[in-house]
């Protein structure tokens, strides 16, 4: 019997693509629909409502954009965190329900996912968007290359600070940022037509205190920055009627709802007192069914041991943080310790010599907890030079000042962050678990910190700011709701 013959791929004219669904992309600004000017005193919540009748929307391709004018008669240069600096938290919701709360977000963006996660390019990129400093001098708004002669850090994107001079007293400039707050991290599109027309979706951000957002001239009012011309532009994808009865048929197919996975944060803060030794345990009540990552920072609010002292708005004080002289430290959650065994080691007081080179672990534990281990650059613009030091050119303990000597950068100073993570989702004692429990079992979650012999945090309290990563399940549901599990 003849064996049948098989086309080569490249002269196959009988395979063709499959026909997709008829879609066209289009850009769409949707507005605030609470006043036109914000600012941290008065009007300091942005409510933009996202909604449409016929399209869906791609919240990875969608960006915020608005224009910043510093009313102040002191200038000011913007921390690490880009535009996320300027708010203090954003939520979204629903109908009045909450679906999605990231608090403190200005300070998880500049002490942790910014430096880890943006590599120089990155920072490039956003030297355009954003108003990081990449390449260019100090100088207000400065788009001329770094002057020649200067310190080698200078030319390197990630490893500088703004200069104070930024944003100049009275100037406005434009910055636009991505939103990745919960439902909006996730890649799959939101299908708007399957929401209330009159229940849409809102995206709310909390004006953060000017103080904190950088490093000033001088002390700013309280609402010396003001935001205008806000918009959220959507990258929407619009579709006939017969593609969205089809979704929701396959809602109907699904018990009435359709499910979107993605992550979201919860915040905890913590206080360690000055000179703390041996071990302290800090609870981080966090109760969700999967738990993938914690992230943590350690920073002081004393300025009293700083030279002159400085004013706690000349210091880049959301970003800067140190590492508490710690020796080791893990997380438990009920019983269980992660990692099991032996604790992330840590780098010990700073004030000895010889621990520069002991960061390895704790850098790729938390490249690992942020989910760029397999990266090229897994561990973003952290190197050597910024991952645990302080100004005075060597390791911090996260106190701002020591016998009079700043260790807080300041203005157009290097770059001195300390950002810890660990990722408990490679630790699942079972196959089938996808992250860890802390809501079935109502379990206590800790944070164990762990000083060697003779070693303590250091002269001032420390304020200890951790996030939990965690898996969240939205629901559109057929009456045009959507709520959440997790």
């Amino acid at each position: 019997m003849e064996e049948p013959r098989v086309m080569p791929s490249t002269i196959d004219y009988s395979s063709m693509l499959p026909l997709s669904i008829p879609a066209m992309a289009s850009r769409r600004k949707f507005f605030p629909s609470n006043g036109s000017t914000f600012s941290a005193v008065g009007n300091r919540q942005i409510r933009i409502e996202i909604g449409h009748p016929s399209a869906l929307l791609d919240a990875t391709h969608s960006y915020l954009e608005f224009s910043l004018q510093n009313t102040d008669a002191a200038s000011f240069g913007p921390d690490i965190g880009g535009a996320n600096v300027f708010f203090d938290s954003i939520r979204v919701e629903q109908g009045g329900k909450l679906l999605s709360y990231t608090q403190a977000s200005n300070r998880l963006h500049s002490s942790i996912l910014s430096p880890v996660q943006t590599s120089s390019e990155g920072v490039a990129s956003e030297s355009c968007t954003e108003g990081r400093r990449a390449y260019n001098t100090g100088v207000a708004a400065s788009i001329a290359p770094a002057a020649a002669g200067g310190v080698g850090d200078a030319y390197d994107a990630g490893s500088v600070h703004n200069n104070a001079a930024f944003q100049a007293a009275g100037a406005t400039l434009r910055y636009s940022m991505a939103i990745t707050s919960g439902l909006f991290s996730q890649d799959k599109l939101i299908p708007l037509p399957l929401v209330d027309q009159s229940q849409p979706l809102t995206l709310i951000l909390d004006m953060a205190p000017s103080d904190i957002v950088g490093c000033w001239t001088g002390a700013p009012g309280a609402g010396a920055l003001v935001v205008q011309e806000c918009a959220y532009v959507a990258h929407m994808i619009e579709v006939g009627p017969d593609v969205i009865e089809q979704f929701k048929m396959v809602q109907r197919d699904m018990g009435g709802q359709l499910a979107l996975s993605g992550q979201d944060y919860e915040y905890f803060t913590q206080s360690v007192g000055a000179a703390t030794g041996g071990q302290a345990a800090l609870s981080c009540p966090v109760r969700k069914r999967s738990i993938k990552s914690f992230l943590w920072c350690s920073q002081s609010n004393n300025f009293a041991n700083t030279a002159g002292p400085i004013i706690p708005s000349a210091a880049f004080r959301l970003s800067y943080a140190g590492n508490l002289n710690l020796d080791s430290w893990q997380f438990q959650v009920g019983p269980i310790l992660y990692p099991p065994g032996d604790p992330v080691q840590c780098w010990g007081p700073t004030a000895v010599v010889g621990p520069s080179f002991n960061r390895g672990q704790c850098a790729l534990e938390l490249a690992k907890a942020v989910g760029t281990m397999s990266s090229t650059n897994p561990t973003g613009t952290l190197n050597t030079l910024t991952y645990g030091t302080e100004i005075q050119g060597g390791l911090g303990s996260g106190e701002n000042g020591v016998g009079g000597n700043t260790q807080v950068p300041t203005n157009g100073q290097k770059i001195c962050v300390c950002p810890f993570g660990l990722s408990v989702d490679s630790f699942s004692r079972d196959v089938v678990e996808s992250g860890v429990d802390s809501a079935t079992l109502a379990q206590e979650t800790r944070l164990l910190l762990n000083w060697g012999a003779g070693a303590n945090s250091g002269a001032e309290a420390q304020v200890v700011h951790i996030w939990a990563l965690f898996d969240q399940h939205y629901y559109f549901n057929m009456d045009g709701s959507i709520t959440y599990s997790n």
